[in-house]
């Protein structure tokens, strides 16, 4: 926004703030009917008036989220893949074999919703488009939720490419995915984009949303609130723990979303079981998954190579899918998640350890 209008998120204790922000100049750009929050571009010399209303209860810049620093290792076309795996037809990726300990049973994850809430993902990829089964363009509402990036459609590979022999299987082979564009192709949102997308997710009734991006450590009423009742609603979230960590392990570095409690907070594991060194650590995490060297889906047919723990959230949340499959609740599934991972050390850098199916 410019110096004079500022775009900011409001939470109300009486909707007749809303007649306050539009009498001050304001513009409201998004109502939550979920979690209270409205979105509104305001001049910024009038924000003393709004705050000073007793019908408000909260009110936050509305800052950036972005994709946590992703380190892309490289991209393989399509015709590259298909001879790099001629004899196999399909590869089994060794993130995915250390998950299920052998292959994936093709029929997992059936008849559950998962929303990848992302760069939006590749609707034609060979790979994904028999189980992507809809979505929603937040950043431009009258166009698909195309992933114009990579990471979406990176995320949604490990989560659920099919079991189509070529290419990838992901961990929750025949699990329904959902393209929830709340990132532009540049990879940037906003707290509003997110809980725009969050929304959607309850209205269109997904058991698990994926959220592998990240907001820094300042942790938002707005973002809070929408994840709250996300949780209350039976929608599982699982957030990628974020980048900012150093090579000794020290700080609580968990980034928004993920330290939020409600959300299943994931590291990333290097190929030996250790920690990455990028991979966030600190008292909220939950879980560890593989990312690092993880080979996935890509945008525009192809596949990529990529380092980050956007990569070891959708382990977590592939295996919540079968999990959700068999019947199990949120809840329960929180519980198992931790109850079946194998302990790799202090919880500050693992969580409860290595994911497990």
């Amino acid at each position: 926004m410019n110096e004079t209008y500022g775009r900011y998120t409001f939470s109300l204790r009486k909707w007749s703030v809303l007649k306050r922000i539009e009498e001050l100049g304001g513009s409201i750009q998004y109502v939550s009917r979920h979690c209270g929050i409205v979105s509104a571009v305001v001049p910024r010399e009038q924000m003393k008036g709004i705050l000073e209303d007793p019908g408000l209860l909260t009110a936050e810049v509305d800052y950036p989220v972005l994709l946590p620093k992703p380190m892309v290792v490289g991209v393989i076309t399509r015709e590259g893949m298909r001879r790099s795996v001629q004899s196999s037809g399909q590869v089994v990726t060794w993130n995915v074999s250390r998950v299920w300990k052998g292959t994936p049973n093709p029929y997992a994850g059936a008849g559950v919703r998962v929303g990848v809430v992302d760069t939006g993902i590749d609707l034609n990829h060979p790979d994904l488009h028999r189980n992507i089964k809809g979505g929603v363009n937040i950043v431009e509402p009258k166009r698909p939720p195309q992933d114009g990036n990579g990471h979406g459609t990176h995320v949604a590979g490990i989560i659920a490419a099919h079991s189509n022999k070529q290419g990838v299987i992901g961990v929750a082979p025949s699990a329904s995915l959902y393209a929830i564009k709340v990132l532009n192709d540049r990879g940037v949102g906003s707290i509003t984009t997110l809980v725009q997308g969050i929304d959607w997710g309850i209205d269109n009734r997904m058991h698990i949303l994926n959220l592998s991006l990240s907001g820094g450590r300042k942790v938002p009423a707005a973002l809070t609130r929408a994840i709250q009742i996300a949780n209350r609603r039976g929608v599982l979230v699982v957030a990628a723990a974020g980048n900012s960590g150093n090579a000794a392990g020290t700080g609580d570095t968990v980034e928004i979303p993920a330290r939020l409690q409600p959300v299943v907070a994931v590291a990333a594991l290097t190929r030996g079981n250790k920690r990455a060194p990028f991979s966030a650590t600190g008292p909220s995490l939950d879980i560890a998954a593989p990312g690092v060297n993880i080979l996935s889906t890509y945008k525009s047919g192809r596949y990529g190579i990529l380092n980050g723990t956007s990569q070891a959230a959708p382990h977590v949340s592939g295996v919540a899918a079968v999990y959700r499959q068999q019947g199990l609740s949120t809840g329960t599934i929180r519980q198992v998640l931790g109850q079946r991972a194998i302990s790799l050390g202090s919880r500050r850098l693992y969580g409860a350890g290595l994911l497990q199916l």
